[in-house]
């Protein structure tokens, strides 16, 4: 019987990515040219940005004389209420009130991906011909983010942090994959450091709302609870330790460029679904199994028969209720 069913990793032989600067500027790339994840691709000014020092708190007089201002530094004050700068600027008086006027800085744009230049438009953006893996998140906290792999380990619960600390001593530009289970105090930790977010088999709903609120990334790959990563997912993220890796708007998909591309444009078709086969790894979306692994043994029509890898247990399960781990 063929039966098709999602694809948890999915190989895509042709995608298109366009990479935009933030603002007006210089792009450095030309049409059909080829980059890499690191390739400085343009580059403008951070947005100006202003804070406005309300009127009701009193400002600090040992600002006056101080042109520039640094981050975290106290501007106003009333009783127990403290204002503090949140970025680095310059004072400004304007139409009898005071603003923090944020320091403008050029933004560098990477592009993130291996590829080629297919189209250019001119100080806005270029889109990118590509190819690679795209692996699907269970949840996210933040719908856009990019930056670096880091893969840690799979450490055990109790030397989590001291890892995080070992392997990860700067987390900027960073998203870390710290293993089956995201506890929140490790989260804590990936803020602190700097981290651009973490990935993670999995963790409870708490921790995930910390995460929004706290505007930070988590992609959860298999579940809420405690389930572990599925092993062909761990070992695609092991090979990609170091690639730089893109999550775009309003997509619950990772993306990561391979290294080679056929300039050829590819004339097979993306596909998200697979034919179910004897053999095959599945990830079964129904309780009390939600998100293991199994073994398929059997199809029979739009029931199969697996095996679940953790217990050997054999059970017969809808199609509609299995991903595909290919």
């Amino acid at each position: 019987m063929i039966t098709p069913v999602y694809k948890n990793i999915e190989y895509l032989n042709e995608f298109y990515l366009e990479r935009s600067l933030p603002n007006k500027g210089k792009l450095l790339v030309n049409e059909g040219e080829d980059v890499f994840s690191y390739t400085k691709v343009g580059y403008s000014k951070n947005a100006a940005h202003e804070m406005i020092i309300p009127k009701n708190l009193k400002f600090n007089p040992k600002l006056r004389s101080k042109k520039f201002i640094k981050s975290g530094d106290l501007l106003a004050f009333k009783d127990t209420t403290y204002l503090f700068a949140p970025f680095d600027g310059y004072m400004e008086e304007k139409n009898g009130g005071r603003f923090l006027v944020k320091h403008q800085e050029d933004f560098w744009l990477l592009s993130g991906i291996s590829g080629l230049v297919e189209k250019i438009i001119p100080s806005k953006s270029c889109l990118i011909r590509t190819s690679g893996y795209k692996i699907k998140f269970f949840e996210t906290s933040v719908k856009q983010i990019e930056g670096e792999l880091k893969v840690l380990p799979n450490p055990s619960e109790l030397l989590e942090i001291d890892f995080m600390q070992r392997y990860v001593k700067n987390g900027i530009g960073q998203i870390v994959y710290t293993g089956d289970y995201l506890r929140k105090s490790l989260l804590e930790k990936a803020i602190e450091i700097g981290c651009e977010g973490v990935i993670c088999g999995s963790c409870d709903r708490e921790t995930l709302l910390f995460a929004k609120q706290n505007n930070f990334f988590v992609g959860i790959l298999s579940g809420f609870g405690r389930i572990p990563t599925h092993s062909k997912v761990y070992e695609l993220l092991k090979h990609f330790d170091s690639k730089f890796l893109i999550v775009r708007e309003n997509s619950k998909d990772m993306f990561i460029s391979s290294e080679n591309l056929n300039k050829n444009k590819n004339t097979l078709i993306n596909t998200s679904f697979v034919f179910l086969k004897k053999g095959m790894d599945v990830i079964t979306l129904e309780y009390p199994y939600y998100g293991w692994e199994a073994e398929v043994l059997n199809i029979e029509s739009t029931v199969v028969s697996v095996k679940i890898k953790k217990n050997n247990e054999e059970i017969k399960l809808s199609t509609s209720v299995l991903i595909a781990l290919a």
